[in-house]
């Protein structure tokens, strides 16, 4: 017998004795899971519609590995980088700001002591950038500021306190943050003119190009989109849409296309759906790379800088602790997809000033992704994969078809002020919203999960006065998170909004639907409870059920159990609670042919997956009188 010519390697003897994998046979494991349910159960779509299959293969995504080039090289779909950066890790920005200089100047020096790479100032007119930033090393730290409007005055502000501290122009690092159509988006365009504006801002990149070459004046911002809803394609055509504004802007002010480029920072958002945010950074740069080619940059497009900040809008008031996952989610998909800094939000930052401890955790979050998970040794780790490929690919096609639209009716300063914009966000973000409602996209900790025994949040800070945003912010979580204000405020005043659960039948039979009706009406504040019996034993007949109710003092009452029992008991408890004096009864599980039945035996609701649990809870604190 002859001898093998080569060793088996560990990878072939952990695949020794199996069949090759064949989409075939997965199709055919997988339909013994779904039971006959179609495939196209499995089957997803994005806020863009784009669809997502449950798996990819060659045939599904063809060449789009093979398309997105190589890192380093335009158009930058991998990176920026050919190699992992020396320091392998990306710029950990702060925000520091504030009514008061010292506090601010002490967050400052506790990020920069403690990790943090660069700072974010906020500017009014009544910042004093000499007292926040006393102490730093201006050398080292990149400031950048985010100036509204007054980006002229903040520019010479900060170009002031450089040249007081002695830095050469040559030498200085940061940015100005001129965005004026992000603050138009934000704050609204009372009083502004948009072209005097982007008039301003040419002039302040010409200056800034002359004057001090590596700081980029331009910041090109879509988080107002964001925090409005806008999807990952609309994101993206708004920077792209933004971005021809500024470059045509300062074209008129005397710059080369080479140099406006130079003087310009993209600005995007990640959120917690890691996937569709690495595919969006991996697009942007290729989208960035496409409109410097088409405005006339010489030889290949020059790498985007791309800072990437946590989407303000997945983050909740309500168990806050929660924040904790989506910042790590958000700030592992901007690692991931190849940001260049990242700025992440501390767990508290919407119950006002963030705590020390928020801060702490919003840095170490992102030092630990560097340094323990090393998320930058690899260069875009996700490429090659038939998803994040094909998304990355769809996102860009959608994105720039949707940037031809809107320079086709006068570009971004005229959809933004004609409302042309905020409808085609609205959209979307009303579609989401539905997908909340119905907890078809469940909010931990808010829709699903809801601690009661929580302390209530502080009351959020009232809006600034002028201020009228043409893109109108939303959190996802603001309704649900409306109704257990109400609810709390209820409980204070002594009036405990809660819903009786008549169990029928034993544990094993009523728990699952009795866990299902816990949560959902607790997402609305409205506590549960039941008598011994319920919750013990469960109630063996409708008229314990309704004795135990009527006892309880409760107004409303919820039926759970089985199909099975609710075909031979759902009538007659209904009835009897119905004359115990329930003012609204539920029942968790959709009736099918039952459901005539029950209505008429007294049922006013069937809650189960995919009702609309926020119009279910809202009718509900309306009967209990829950006062807004």
């Amino acid at each position: 017998m002859s001898e093998p010519t080569t060793a088996p390697t560990a990878a072939t003897a952990l695949a020794g004795g199996f069949d090759p994998a064949d989409e075939e046979a997965w199709l055919a494991a997988v339909d013994k899971v779904l039971k006959g349910a179609p495939f196209t159960k499995l089957v997803g779509r994005t806020a863009d519609g784009v669809t997502v299959q449950p798996l990819y293969t060659p045939d599904n995504s063809p060449g789009a590995a093979d398309e997105a080039g190589f890192p380093g090289q335009a158009p930058f779909t991998r990176g920026t980088h050919p190699a992992p950066r020396p320091d392998v890790a990306w710029d950990i920005r702060s925000v520091v700001g504030g009514p008061d200089p010292a506090a601010a100047n002490a967050r400052a020096l506790t990020d920069l002591e403690r990790g943090v790479t660069s700072l974010e100032v906020p500017w009014t007119e009544a910042t004093d950038l000499d007292a926040v930033l006393s102490g730093v090393h201006l050398d080292l730290a990149p400031v950048v500021l985010r100036p509204g409007f007054d980006f002229t005055a903040a520019a010479d502000a900060l170009i002031a306190l450089w040249d007081q501290r002695g830095i050469d122009p040559a030498q200085a690092v940061g940015g100005f943050g001129a965005d004026p159509l992000a603050a138009l988006a934000a704050r609204g365009g009372a009083g502004q003119d948009p072209q005097a504006l982007l008039t301003e801002l040419g002039a302040l990149a010409a200056r800034t190009a002359a004057t001090h070459p590596r700081v980029r004046s331009v910041t090109v911002s879509t988080l107002p989109a964001v925090e409005a809803g806008a999807s990952e394609a609309q994101e993206l055509a708004i920077m792209l849409g933004t971005g021809a504004a500024y470059l045509r802007a300062m074209s008129a002010a005397g710059l080369s296309a080479d140099e406006a480029a130079g003087q310009i920072q993209l600005e995007l958002a990640a959120d917690e759906d890691v996937f569709a945010t690495v595919a969006k950074l991996r697009a942007a740069r290729r989208l960035w790379a496409n409109l410097l080619g088409a405005v006339g940059v010489s030889g290949d497009a020059p790498a985007p800088v791309l800072h990437v900040v946590e989407a303000r809008r997945m983050l909740t008031r309500r168990d806050p602790w929660v924040n904790l996952l989506r910042t790590t989610a958000a700030v592992f998909a901007a690692g991931i997809g190849g940001a260049d800094g990242v700025t992440a939000h501390p767990y508290d930052v919407l119950l006002g000033d963030p705590s020390d401890l928020g801060r702490r955790m919003a840095r170490n979050t992102q030092i630990l992704l560097q340094e323990e998970s090393n998320l930058g040794r690899v260069i875009d780790p996700a490429g090659g994969s038939g998803y994040v490929e094909s998304l990355t690919d769809e996102l860009a096609d959608l994105a720039w078809r949707l940037l031809q639209e809107l320079e086709s009716v006068g570009g971004m300063p005229t959809v933004l002020l004609d409302g042309t914009l905020a409808a085609r966000i609205a959209d979307v973000r009303d579609a989401r919203l539905a997908r909340i409602a119905t907890r078809r996209a469940p909010i931990t900790g808010v829709s699903e999960f809801p601690d009661l025994g929580e302390d209530p949040p502080p009351p959020p800070p009232p809006e600034p006065d002028g201020v009228d945003p043409l893109l109108v912010p939303v959190r996802w979580a603001e309704r649900f998170e409306e109704l257990r204000d109400r609810a709390d405020a209820a409980r204070a005043a002594g009036r405990e909004p809660v819903v009786f659960l008549a169990n029928l039948g034993p544990v094993a039979t009523h728990t699952a639907r009795a866990t299902f009706a816990k949560n959902l009406f607790e997402a609305g504040g409205l506590r549960t409870v039941t008598s011994g019996r319920g919750a013990g034993t469960g109630f063996a007949t409708a008229a314990d059920a309704a004795e135990d109710f009527a006892a309880s003092g409760a107004a409303l009452v919820c039926i759970c159990s089985s199909d099975a029992v609710y075909a031979e008991h759902a009538v007659a408890a209904a009835e009897a609670l119905r004359a115990a004096g329930a003012r609204r009864v539920y029942l968790a599980g959709n009736p099918g042919d039952r459901r005539a039945a029950e209505e008429a035996a007294g049922v006013d609701e069937f809650v189960h997956v995919g009702v609309d649990v926020l119009a279910t809870l809202e009718r509900a604190q309306e009967i209990l009188e829950v006062s807004s």
